[in-house]
C-alpha cells in the first residue's frame, strides 16, 4: 500500500480541548514482519522526535518503490498529554499530572486477559500459536478501561503495537552515549540493531520490572506460561526494546539522519524492508546487574571528574558533591566513586542535585551485589 497518515482522536481532558495521535503506516496491513516505532513517550525526550522525522521520508520512498515487505506503524510523537505540560517555560513530560505516575511505568500486564480468550490452550506449534495469541491480545486490548484520558491514551497505543513483531520505543537519557535495553532472549536481534545504528551499549534484562511499554508488549509472551496449556512452547515472538538516543540535548539533523539510517538498516537486516544489509555483528552486551548506578547520598552542587564515554576503573572518582552551606569550602566535598570497572555511559544533566539523585551509570563486566533485580536502572 502507499504511505498513509491517520489521526486518532484521544479522550478530551476538558471542554474545549482536543488531543490526537498521528499514525504513519507503510507497507501492507497484516503483512509480516510488523514493526511499531514511537518517540517521546517521555515527552521531554526529543532526540527520537528528530530521528523519526528523518525516518518518515525514507520509509515513504521505500514504500513508493515497493520495498516494504512487512508492515510498519510509526508514531512521530507518542504522548500529546505529556507534550502539553508546561511549568514556567519548562516541559516536565515524564509524569502524569493526574497521579498516574511515570508515563513509561505500570503498563497493563495483558497475559491473564489474553489467556481468557484461549480456553482451548495452545497446540505446541508456534506457526499456529503465535497468531492465536496475537488475536487474543487484540481482544484483551479492546477490553481495557478507557475511563480516564490516560487510560484511553494507553489503550490506543497498545491497539497499534500489541501484535507487532518488533516494538521500538525511542527515548533518551540525560547526558549519555546511545544505548538500548531488551530481554536477554533477544540478544542477537539487539546486537544487530546496535550494529546498524552504531550504538555502543546493549543492556540485557531478565526481569526488567516496572512494566515499561516495551516489556508490556514483549514480556507477556514469557508470562503466558502457566496460564494457558502448552504456553511453555511459545517463543518470545515480539522483540521489544527501549532505544536511548544519547542525551536530551542531542537533537540535531546530523544525529537525526544517522539514527534514521540506522533504523532503516536494521529493518532491512530483519527482512521488513527489501535491500542489502552489511554484516551486523554488534557489541558485546552488558547485563543490567553489571551496571553500577551511582547515587548521591547528600544534595549539593555537583562537579564531575570523569566524562561520558570514558573507561573508568573500580574506585575511580566520578564526581564530587559540594555542600554549599559549609563554613569551610575546602572540606565540603563528598566523593562519588565507581564500584566497577567499565564504560561511564550516562550521567544526570542537573548540576544542583537533591539527596538520592541518580548521578551516573557505569557498565562493567561483573555482577554487582547491590543492584536490585527488577528495578531497571533505578536501584
Amino acid at each position: 500500500m502507499s504511505h498513509t497518515v491517520e489521526k486518532i482522536a484521544l479522550k478530551s481532558p476538558a471542554p474545549g480541548t482536543e488531543r490526537f495521535l498521528t499514525v504513519h503506516r507503510f507497507g501492507t496491513i497484516g503483512a509480516r514482519p510488523k514493526v511499531y516505532l514511537q518517540a517521546a513517550l517521555h515527552a521531554d525526550e526529543w532526540p527520537g522526535l528528530m530521528a523519526l522525522n528523518h525516518l518518515i521520508p525514507m520509509l515513504a520512498q521505500a514504500d513508493k518503490a515497493g520495498r516494504i515487505l512487512g508492515e510498519i506503524v510509526l508514531l512521530p510523537y507518542a504522548n500529546p498529554i505529556g507534550l502539553d505540560q508546561r511549568i514556567g517555560g519548562a516541559m516536565p513530560g515524564r509524569y502524569a499530572f493526574d497521579g498516574a505516575g511515570n508515563f513509561n511505568r505500570n503498563w497493563p500486564d495483558l497475559s491473564t486477559a489474553a489467556a481468557a480468550h484461549i480456553p482451548q490452550g495452545f497446540t505446541g506449534d508456534a506457526n499456529q500459536d503465535i497468531p492465536t495469541l496475537r488475536e487474543a491480545l487484540r481482544k484483551a486490548v479492546a477490553e481495557l478501561s478507557t475511563r480516564t484520558d490516560i487510560d484511553h491514551w494507553r489503550a490506543q497505543l497498545l491497539s497499534l503495537s500489541i501484535d507487532a513483531d518488533y516494538v521500538i520505543d525511542v527515548h533518551c537519557d540525560q547526558e549519555s552515549l546511545a544505548h538500548l535495553y531488551c530481554h536477554i532472549s533477544h540478544v542477537d536481534i539487539a546486537k544487530r540493531m546496535a550494529a546498524a545504528g552504531d550504538i555502543p551499549i546493549v543492556l540485557l534484562e531478565e526481569e526488567a520490572g516496572g512494566f515499561s511499554f516495551d516489556d508490556c508488549n514483549a514480556g507477556l509472551w514469557r508470562r503466558m506460561t502457566g496460564l494457558v496449556d502448552k504456553a511453555d512452547s511459545l517463543p518470545m515472538a515480539c522483540y521489544g526494546c527501549t532505544l536511548e538516543l544519547r542525551g536530551k540535548d542531542d537533537v540535531n539533523d546530523v544525529f537525526g539522519q544517522k539514527d534514521a539510517a540506522g533504523l532503516m538498516h536494521f529493518m532491512i537486516a530483519e527482512g521488513v524492508i527489501d535491500g542489502e544489509a552489511s554484516d551486523l555483528t554488534g557489541p558485546d552486551p552488558f547485563r543490567l546487574d553489571e551496571v553500577d548506578v551511582i547515587y548521591a547520598e547528600t544534595g549539593g552542587l555537583i562537579a564531575y571528574k570523569a566524562e561520558v564515554g570514558e573507561y573508568v576503573k573500580e574506585g575511580q572518582l566520578i564526581a564530587e558533591i559540594i555542600d554549599i552551606t559549609a563554613a569551610d569550602p575546602l572540606n565540603a566535598r563528598t566523593p562519588l566513586v565507581s564500584r566497577t570497572e567499565g564504560l561511564f555511559f550516562a550521567r544526570v544533566d542537573l548540576r544542583l542535585i537533591p539527596a538520592g539523585e541518580g548521578v551516573a551509570k557505569v557498565a562493567g563486566r561483573k555482577p554487582l551485589a547491590h543492584r536490585k533485580k527488577g528495578a531497571l536502572l533505578e536501584a
